[in-house]
C-alpha cells in the first residue's frame, strides 16, 4: 500500500452513533457525508498526482523502506516501487513495457482516479505474459495494437504502479537492474501535462479537486455515475448548492478524519484472529466508506486476485492484541502462493498511519524468502529479543502496533479461503 498525508486530526475512539443521527436534519447530513466519502479518495489521488515531479514519466524508488521512511504509510519491505502518473488527454496513449519475465515477481497495476485498480499485469518470473501494454484515455481513437494488451482509462488521468520483488539486501542491485528495464513511450502528449488542483489541503479544496477530475473523465465512467448521486452538494455540477446543502457539506468535510472514515479492519471478517478484507478491495464499486478507509490507510492496494492482505487483530483466545506482550505465530501451513508471502510489523501513530519499527536487527518483515521460513515455521513478535530457539524474532514496538500478512499471487486455496491463517498465541 502507498502514501497518505498527515491531514488527520487524531485517532480517537469511535463515536457511539453517527454524527448525522444526532442532528436535526439527519438525512441531509448523512447524504453530505456520503458525498464527502466519495470525494475523499479522488482528492487524495489528485493530490499525489499534483505532487509528482513529472507526469508521463516513471519515478523509481530504488531502496527498500525502513523505520526512517515517514512519507509512506504501511510500506512493504519486499518490493521496490516504480510510479508513473499519466496524463493522456487529447487522444494520447502510453506504450509500456514491464519486465514480467525477469526471474522475479513483478507487477504493474493501473488505477483510475477513484483508486479502483483497472488492470494488473504480473508474473512470478517466468510466464506467457509479455508485459507489453498500451494505455489509452477516453479520447483515443486508434486501432488496437496486435502486439500489446490494450488498457483503457475512464479519464485522462491515471496511476501506473510497478512493484519489483527484492529477496533481501543482497538482491537489491539485481532488482534495481530489473527496474531499469521498465519502458515507457507516450505518444500524442506534446502539450505540457496539466497539474490537477489539489496541492493544498484535501479538506480545503475537496470539491474543486473532485470536479477538476470529473471534467477530465468520460460521462459513461462508473465514477461519473456515482457522482450524480451527490450533485446537490456541487459534485459534478456547476450549480451552486443551496445554503442548507452547503452547510451540511462543510460539516461533512470537517469529519474526514480517522475517527469518522474508520479503519480498513472495519470491512471484512475475522478468521483465526486475522482481519480478512472485503473481497471488493481495490475494486470497490459503490462502497465509498471502504474505498475511503483504504485511501486513509494507504493508496495502491492490489485486488485480492493479486495479493491478499491480512491484519492481526486477536489472539487464539479471541482477546485483542495488547501492546507490550509477546506473541507466537506458527506457520505450520504457510500461505499458499505462486509468488511469496511476508509478515510486517508497524508502529501505530495517533493519526492512523503506520511505520516500521526501529530495532537492532534492522528487521522489518519476515516471510517465505527468510532463511528458516521457506516452508513455514515459528515467528515470535515481541518488543524484546526472545530466548534463542523459540522462533524467528520479528521486533514490535512496546506500544500500539500492527502486524500485516501479505500474500502475493495467492493460489486457489487462499482465494477460496480454505486456508486458514495461523493462530496468534500470547506468551507472557
Amino acid at each position: 500500500m502507498i502514501d497518505r498525508r498527515t491531514l488527520l486530526g487524531g485517532l480517537t475512539a469511535s463515536l457511539a452513533m453517527p454524527v448525522w443521527a444526532r442532528t436535526e436534519n439527519g438525512g441531509l447530513a448523512r447524504a453530505a457525508f456520503e458525498a464527502a466519502l466519495f470525494a475523499f479518495s479522488i482528492a487524495e489521488m489528485a493530490r499525489l498526482a499534483a505532487a509528482a515531479p513529472a507526469r508521463n514519466r516513471f519515478g523509481h524508488r530504488r531502496m527498500l523502506s525502513d523505520h526512517s521512511n515517514r512519507g509512506v504509510t504501511m510500506p512493504n519491505n519486499d518490493t521496490l516501487y516504480s510510479s508513473c502518473w499519466l496524463d493522456l488527454a487529447g487522444g494520447a496513449h502510453a506504450d509500456v513495457d514491464v519486465p514480467v519475465n525477469a526471474g522475479r515477481y513483478v507487477s504493474a497495476a493501473l488505477m483510475g482516479m477513484d483508486s479502483d485498480v483497472l488492470a494488473v499485469e504480473s508474473s512470478t518470473g517466468r510466464s506467457a505474459a509479455t508485459g507489453r501494454l498500451r494505455i489509452v484515455g477516453p479520447d483515443w481513437r486508434g486501432e488496437t495494437p496486435s502486439d500489446r494488451r490494450l488498457l483503457r482509462l475512464p479519464g485522462a488521468d491515471g496511476w501506473l504502479l510497478v512493484r519489483t520483488a527484492v529477496n533481501g539486501a543482497e538482491d537489491l542491485a539485481a532488482a534495481q537492474a530489473v527496474q531499469a528495464q521498465i519502458g515507457l513511450n507516450v505518444v500524442g502528449a506534446d502539450h505540457v501535462p496539466s497539474l490537477l488542483v489539489g496541492t493544498g489541503s484535501t479538506k480545503g479544496g475537496l470539491r474543486e479537486v473532485v470536479n477538476a477530475v470529473l471534467s477530465r473523465t468520460a460521462a459513461s465512467a462508473p465514477m461519473q455515475r456515482r457522482a450524480r448521486n451527490h450533485r446537490r452538494f456541487g459534485i459534478g455540477s456547476a450549480v451552486a448548492p443551496k445554503s442548507e446543502a452547503e452547510e451540511a457539506w462543510m460539516q461533512a468535510v470537517a469529519m474526514l478524519d480517522a475517527t469518522h472514515i474508520g479503519d480498513i479492519t472495519g470491512h471484512g471478517r475475522i478468521v483465526n484472529g486475522w482481519h480478512w478484507p472485503d473481497q471488493t478491495i481495490a475494486r470497490f464499486g459503490t462502497n465509498e466508506q471502504f474505498r475511503a478507509a483504504v485511501a486513509l490507510s494507504g493508496l495502491g492496494a492490489l485486488p485480492e486476485s493479486e495479493a491478499v492482505y491480512l491484519t492481526a487483530i486477536k489472539d487464539a483466545a479471541g482477546a485483542p492484541l495488547v501492546p507490550g506482550r509477546t506473541y507466537r505465530i506458527d506457520f505450520g501451513v504457510p500461505p499458499p502462493v505462486d509468488a511469496f508471502w511476508s509478515l510486517s510489523a508497524y508502529r501505530g501513530e495517533p493519526d492512523g498511519r503506520y511505520f516500521f519499527v526501529e530495532n537492532p536487527l534492522d528487521r522489518f518483515a519476515v516471510g517465505s524468502t527468510t532463511p528458516g521460513l521457506h516452508n513455514g515455521g515459528t515467528v515470535i513478535a515481541a518488543p524484546v529479543q526472545p530466548a534463542s530457539g523459540s522462533g524467528l524474532w520479528l521486533p514490535i514496538v512496546d506500544g500500539p502496533f500492527r502486524l500485516v500478512l501479505r500474500a502475493y499471487r495467492p493460489e486457489a486455496a487462499l482465494l477460496d479461503r480454505y486456508w486458514r491463517p495461523p493462530l496468534i498465541t500470547p506468551l507472557n
